[in-house]
């Protein structure tokens, strides 16, 4: 006959080790979670960053496309936005960029991406200014479905 104490070494093993699953699940889950959040925001970074280096590449005003003489600060300096006829990927300043938007669709998802290019103060570059400046600021926001809205900014000025 068995005694009734291994029974209860057993049930109490068995229970031992259900908790250790359970705990160990929860954390292959959590793992897993985290990595795929990861990718999310890593993407959504990579297209921000794509607008950024993009835009880096640009002159910093019109005027200042293809000019050699220094230009008047600011009265040279052009509205802001894509002149007419301009579009995208054809920009040849950098506040081309601004009110430009785009849709991607990547094995993550779809990502919404939104720029704003702004004139910053001069006395301090993280207040946007109402008049223009030397300072211009691109302003990326990439929306995504799944993850929470991912905001890069860049600030170029011309000297």
């Amino acid at each position: 006959m068995v005694d009734t104490s291994e029974h209860i070494l057993l049930v109490a093993a068995l229970f031992i080790f259900a908790m250790l699953q359970l705990g160990l699940t929860r954390l292959l889950l959590n793992n897993n979670a985290t990595i795929v959040r990861t990718e999310l925001d890593y993407t959504a970074v990579a297209l921000a960053q794509n607008i950024v280096d993009q835009s880096r590449t640009k002159a910093f005003d019109e005027a200042a496309t293809g000019a050699y003489n220094l230009l008047t600060v600011p009265d040279d300096f052009t509205d802001l936005g894509p002149e007419i006829g301009e579009y995208y990927p054809y920009y040849d300043d950098f506040d081309d960029y601004d009110n430009y938007t785009r849709t991607d669709t990547t094995q993550h998802g779809v990502y919404e991406t939104r720029c704003r290019v702004d004139y910053m103060q001069e006395s301090d570059l993280s207040q946007v200014s109402t008049v223009k400046t030397p300072h211009k600021r691109l302003y990326v926001q990439v929306v995504s479905e799944v993850e929470d809205t991912l905001t890069v900014t860049y600030t170029k000025s011309y000297y």
